[in-house]
């Protein structure tokens, strides 16, 4: 009798804290660096002479970059060591978003912005892949939440540290500051990367041979599986929703609803981005309540992103609101649905190819970036036209509702080796 053949079994993820963590940091840096140009967008629009159009090109600048490189360094990533490509690209993007205080206008601010998106690409299609291989399956949303919140936690200090610096030395010494935090993370990725423990989330053996191939065969392997098209209507519906709330907030508020860029403006973006930061954890948190309760996994999915639907939607009620207080609280509301809903995607998408995370990531996330890049492009034409933000907000609600549709899909559409690791992972 053949014995079966050994399978990895993914350490729990308290044994993988450190790891988390320091994912957590990279991903707080990558969107601070990010929302350095949105939290100073009103006073770099009134230096250098913009428009909200222009401001929309900025911002779009930057997710057709992030976009298209994606699109590349998924394969690359699945061929590569990760512990070295991801500290590079830290560094890479930390660099880049430093420079951007050199900038003397509408072009410069472009090119910044573009290589700052080439940079950043690395950044979830590698971290996916770790989490896919160290953490089981019924683990994964917690931990896409711990390093996701690094978005919010980025988002939620930006507010303060940006426009602190800013109003000390300047806007331009505000994008150095808080591009040179790159330099702390490197070394304490170094030395926490070292141990022998980790060596497999660096590079798979048992899938050497598929990893071997060509980036346009992997992708041609995996757009074949009808999962891969259900997992990409969420990134497309679900990604313009997130690239709104971290973008265009903080113009909103100083344009629709009278604010000035300073203190008022940063605890305001505080609260509604911790809201996010709190639906990131909440989400993996949720799921793993309710397995714990007897609830399939599944099935449990699909109940937290229901829930979270329903707190999106609420976006289009904002325009409606008669003061700045209420309508704070109903996006904080909104960005913690969003949190919610995003950890989800993303472990939707480490599923479509488990041989290939960083591919199958790369193309997801790309094409939901190109879909948020159009987006913030039409966003700064519509307000442009129009002096207001209603069309957006109510966008919003509809592509989150058309998410939940999607999203039912993918769980129905769940392959049977995802459903027996689901299995193995809840009898662990």
């Amino acid at each position: 009798m053949i014995p079966p053949k050994p399978r990895v079994r993914p350490l729990p993820i308290l044994h993988h804290a450190t790891l988390c963590i320091l994912l957590f940091l990279a991903t707080t840096l990558n969107y601070l660096d990010r929302q350095t140009m949105a939290i100073l967008a009103p006073v770099v629009r009134t230096e250098l002479r913009l428009d909200n159009e222009d401001l929309g090109w900025l911002f779009a600048a930057f997710y057709y970059s992030y976009t298209f490189a994606q699109f590349v360094i998924g394969p690359w990533l699945d061929r590569t060591h990760l512990r070295w490509a991801y500290g590079g690209a830290v560094m890479a993007w930390s660099a880049t978003a430093a420079l951007t205080g050199l900038a003397t206008g509408r072009k410069s601010l472009l090119a910044f912005r573009f290589l700052l998106g080439i940079a950043e690409s690395a950044n979830w299609p590698a971290a996916m892949r770790i989490v896919a291989r160290v953490l089981a399956p019924r683990e994964r949303a917690l931990g896409n939440g711990i390093f996701t919140s690094g978005t919010s936690v980025g988002a939620l200090i930006a507010p303060g540290l940006i426009l602190g610096v800013s109003g000390w030395l300047g806007w331009r010494w505000a994008f150095v500051a808080v591009g040179s935090l790159g330099l702390a993370w490197f070394p304490a990725w170094l030395l926490v990367t070292r141990r022998p423990a980790l060596a497999h989330a660096w590079r798979d053996p048992d899938s050497a041979a598929p990893a071997a191939a060509s980036g346009l065969q992997a992708y041609a392997e995996i757009v074949r599986e009808p999962q891969f098209w259900r997992v990409l209507a969420v990134s497309m519906l679900v990604n313009p929703c997130l690239y709104f709330q971290v973008n265009w907030l903080p113009t909103y508020f100083v344009q629709q609803r009278g604010l000035t860029p300073g203190g008022e403006l940063g605890w305001i973006l505080t609260a509604i981005y911790l809201g996010l930061d709190l639906g990131y954890l909440a989400s993996g948190a949720a799921v793993l309540a309710l397995t714990w309760k007897g609830c399939p996994l599944l099935p449990a999915r699909r109940l937290v992103f229901l829930a979270a639907t329903v707190l999106v939607s609420l976006s289009a009620l904002v325009p409606l609101l008669p003061t700045v207080d209420l309508t704070v609280l109903i996006l904080v509301i909104v960005n913690f649905g969003v949190g919610v809903w995003i950890a989800l995607y993303l472990t939707m998408a480490q599923e479509v190819s488990p041989a290939r995370v960083s591919t199958a990531a790369g193309l997801l996330g790309g094409s939901g970036s190109l879909a948020g890049a159009a987006a913030m492009w039409a966003v700064g034409k519509v307000t442009q036209l129009t002096g207001s933000f209603a069309i957006p907000m109510i966008a919003v609600s509809v592509a989150i509702l058309l998410a939940a549709l999607a999203g039912q899909s993918v769980i129905r559409g769940a392959a049977p080796a995802i459903l027996e690791d689901c299995h193995d992972a809840t009898n662990r």
